[in-house]
């Protein structure tokens, strides 16, 4: 039962977010737009995650971490079909509204995987992230049939967010309640609190590597329908190969920070994106896209459990806080960035897309460091 919460609600969100995702060239295609114009569209989610994380943390610690959960994730549910259908206007408030409640359910999702950690001893992190990965299969799988036979984004958004209401309802009946939510201080908190140099660089360290995932979100399924030519089901399957690769590091993940130090495993997992970078670029055919896809999976799957761990670990102040500024960083790499390439999509190519990567990869294997509390070699004095 320890990991009944998480488990239900990360592959909830993994769930409704691919679905979302993997239909974008259906969705760009009925608002009849191009890349470009859908890269700077997506930036209205990053615009709700900024204005929410100053919120994120105090609602978080208000209404405790599984109140704040099952209350934000059915409204990003609800607001999956109607951004699934909308007019360009109304998708962009649509995601913005996306971005926002997304951000405060994140944090809280987080601060339930790191109190489960703190009151039983046991790792959960990385298995936590991992039903994510389970989920991204799931729905990437899904999303691919679904695509093939017609069925709409709409219908499948619609579809989509019922299982996640039927699975936060299912946490919300089976899970004990938290303790009781402190009163709030007396003292007059600044709206946006600051991070401390130790989250700013674990920020750092994870940046890169989020980025790479954020693209394979964004772009990845273009990149497989018009650059290697896969029809909706493949371009399915080959993203579900790259799902496959994130859920297996991770649910074993647990284990690798019991065996393996911290900072070779971010050190692998940037020699990992990064070969699975250029083994998909140059990839001839699509098995050996399946293979690039499978690795920069691998690669990023470490990261973002990695950096929770270390800023509880060591970060000062409200873990809230840092947990926080810890999901603006995830949320700007993730869906911040990466709709930017949208503009070198759709003027240079896609192929360039993923190559301009290559140096936030390098920014992160330069930073490991910082996941073992050390400064990175080119901070030292």
């Amino acid at each position: 039962m320890t990991l009944l919460a998480p488990a239900l609600l990360y592959f909830s969100n993994a769930l409704l977010f691919v679905s979302l995702f993997t239909r974008l060239p259906a969705i760009q295609e009925s608002m009849g737009i191009d890349k470009a114009v859908l890269g700077m569209a997506l930036l209205s989610a990053p615009v709700g995650t900024f204005l929410a994380l100053p919120l994120a943390g105090r609602i978080t610690d208000r209404l405790t971490p599984r109140m704040t959960a099952v209350i934000t994730l059915p409204i990003v549910a609800l607001l999956s079909p109607i951004v699934a259908a909308a007019p360009l206007p109304l998708f962009v408030f649509g995601f913005f509204l996306f971005g926002f409640f997304r951000t405060i359910f994140d944090v809280s999702a987080n601060m339930i995987s790191a109190g489960i950690e703190q009151r039983t001893g046991t790792k959960v992190l990385a298995k936590s992230h991992g039903f994510w990965s389970v989920g991204l299969l799931f729905g990437s799988l899904a999303s691919g049939f679904l695509a093939a036979q017609g069925v709409t984004p709409f219908v499948q958004q619609s579809v989509a967010a019922f299982l996640v209401l039927t699975a936060c309802f299912a946490v919300f009946r089976v899970t004990a309640a938290d303790p009781a939510p402190a009163a709030p201080t007396t003292k007059r908190k600044s709206a946006y609190v600051m991070p401390d140099k130790t989250i700013i660089l674990i920020c750092i360290m994870v940046f890169g590597l989020c980025i790479v995932e954020g693209a394979v979100y964004d772009w990845a399924i273009f990149y497989l329908r018009e650059e290697m030519g896969a029809d909706p089901a493949m371009a399915g399957v080959l993203y579900a190969v790259f799902t496959v690769g994130m859920g297996l590091t991770r649910l074993s993940g647990d284990k690798l920070r019991e065996v393996a130090g911290p900072i070779s495993l971010i050190r692998g997992s940037a020699i990992a994106v990064a070969f699975g970078i250029v083994l998909l670029v140059t990839a001839a055919n699509l098995v050996v896209a399946g293979v690039a896809l499978f690795l920069i999976g691998c690669g990023i799957a470490l990261a973002f459990p990695l950096a929770v761990s270390t800023t509880i670990a060591r970060g000062k102040g409200q873990p809230s806080d840092n947990l926080a500024a810890l999901a603006l960083t995830l949320m700007l790499s993730t869906i911040g960035v990466p709709p930017l390439l949208g503009f070198i999509a759709e003027h240079v190519s896609l192929v360039a897309t993923f190559v301009v990567l290559l140096p936030t990869v390098l920014i992160s294997f330069l930073m490991a460091p910082v996941a073992d509390g050390r400064r990175p070699f080119r901070l030292r004095r």
